[in-house]
């Protein structure tokens, strides 16, 4: 993300605080809640289950799995994946005092005509699920540098990116795009460089340490709604450059990338995981017909935005562009809702969330999905499909996370070691969703 803390959140806990001991959740075994367009809260399993509630460490030990995945009559087999973990602040070339990374990118920023000067302040920006972000504050110049894990290449991700968000800049408050770097031997990776936006990037518990009123809270949904809004009216095409290909959505392609989820899910699923087979099936087997093209952002949430440190409501910037593509707009929607909390959410919900949805005054799903509906002049008649698909996505997300940071060891594995019970929890969620659909 291309804001960090020390601008963003000074007061509220912090996003890897020590996990707490998940008890069990009361109702387990009690019945579902009825259908509902959201989903239930809870969802019924047999009691065998609860002990993943009552002891989220219970036999963490326990190796990565490698069986393969049937899909019907489509089969995936498949070793445990090869995924670069990212690197240690202590090992990463851009932190350290003696490799010479920093000095090069200053003279090669200087090559390509922005004047900077010495050694800049640099540190690593907290958030982000994927690609690295970094904070250069030269003297005449605040920067921020975007690039990929080592060892996953990622040169065309880059430009892509890069491309997108300099041609979005006249339609959608964007960072403004200075230069990209195809030169892997600077700092190890292809990456690019862009303007910081000051501003507030709300955190998991905390708007960036600002005391929202319930009518700043409500505005800022409204806000958040009326900018994807915008985005999703931006005609594609209009985008389109030599850098930059957006294809038009088709359930073929979508049927593709679900394929690719699940033979992902395959090669990555821990033993305690939920298995996400039966969810990808039924995706698969309701992809609905693609008759809207519209802009998407693909991972659309509170802290990926930018807010006005004066006027705490107003966007300034949207963050994170590695996703975006061309597809149904209930996706963002359904991917915004996968990540949104409620107060009166389930703890293990509340114990991982990733904005301060919570918040008084914040609207709930149900007021989102109506007001994005009666906006967009939209029915509901697709909805159930992307509601299940953010889940899913969300889902892969957070075994992204879990394999990461706790099989691979990496800096968050304290906070993520417990984290493959909110997939059990989702998973739940989801079999409602289907039940009702």
């Amino acid at each position: 993300m291309a804001n960090d803390k020390d601008e963003g959140d000074t007061g509220g806990p912090s996003a890897y605080d020590k996990p707490t001991t998940l008890a069990s959740p009361p109702g387990l075994d009690g019945p579902p809640r009825g259908p509902h367009r959201l989903g239930p809260a809870v969802l019924t399993d047999s009691g065998a289950r609860a002990r993943l509630f009552a002891d989220p460490d219970f036999g963490f030990r326990h190796r990565t799995s490698t069986a393969g995945i049937s899909i019907r009559h489509r089969q995936f087999v498949g070793q445990r994946a090869h995924v670069e973990p990212v690197p240690s602040r202590s090992t990463d070339p851009l932190l350290s005092e003696t490799s010479g990374a920093v000095a090069a990118v200053t003279r090669w920023l200087r090559s390509e005509g922005v004047d900077v000067d010495g050694r800049p302040d640099i540190h690593r920006c907290d958030g982000g699920m994927s690609h690295l972000t970094y904070r250069l504050r030269y003297d005449t110049h605040d920067l921020v540098l975007r690039r990929p894990p080592p060892g996953q290449g990622g040169l065309q991700r880059m430009r892509r990116e890069f491309a997108l968000q300099a041609a979005l800049r006249p339609h959608c408050p964007v960072a403004d795009m200075l230069r990209l770097c195809a030169d892997q031997r600077i700092v190890g990776t292809p990456f690019y460089v862009m303007r910081y936006v000051p501003g507030i990037v709300p955190r998991r518990r905390s708007f960036g340490g600002v005391a929202l009123s319930i009518g700043d809270a409500r505005q800022v949904c409204v806000n958040l709604l009326e900018q994807m809004l915008a985005l999703h009216r931006i005609d594609p095409r209009s985008l389109v450059s030599k850098d930059l290909t957006l294809a038009p959505p088709s359930a073929s392609h979508l049927r593709k990338l679900l394929l690719h989820w699940l033979s992902r899910h395959a090669r990555l699923r821990t033993w305690n995981g939920a298995d996400l087979r039966a969810i990808g099936q039924w995706l698969l087997d309701h992809v609905p017909e693609q008759r809207h093209a519209a802009l998407l952002h693909n991972d659309w949430r509170l802290d990926n935005i930018v807010f006005d440190a004066a006027r705490p409501t107003r966007i300034r910037a949207v963050l994170d562009w590695e996703f975006a593509g061309v597809g149904d707009p209930l996706m963002d929607l359904g991917i915004l809702l996968s990540y949104w909390t409620e107060p009166g959410d389930h703890f293990v919900a509340r114990r991982y969330q990733w904005q301060p949805s919570h918040l008084p005054g914040m609207f709930g799903r149900e007021e989102l999905l109506d007001r994005y509906l009666s906006a967009s002049a939209r029915g509901s008649k697709d909805w159930a499909f992307y509601r299940i698909f953010g889940l899913f996505r969300y889902l892969l997300t957070l075994q992204e996370l879990h394999h990461r940071h706790v099989v691979q060891g990496g800096e968050e594995k304290q906070f993520f070691r417990g984290i493959w019970v909110l997939t059990h929890y989702v998973k739940w969620t989801c079999r409602g969703l289907m039940r009702h659909a």
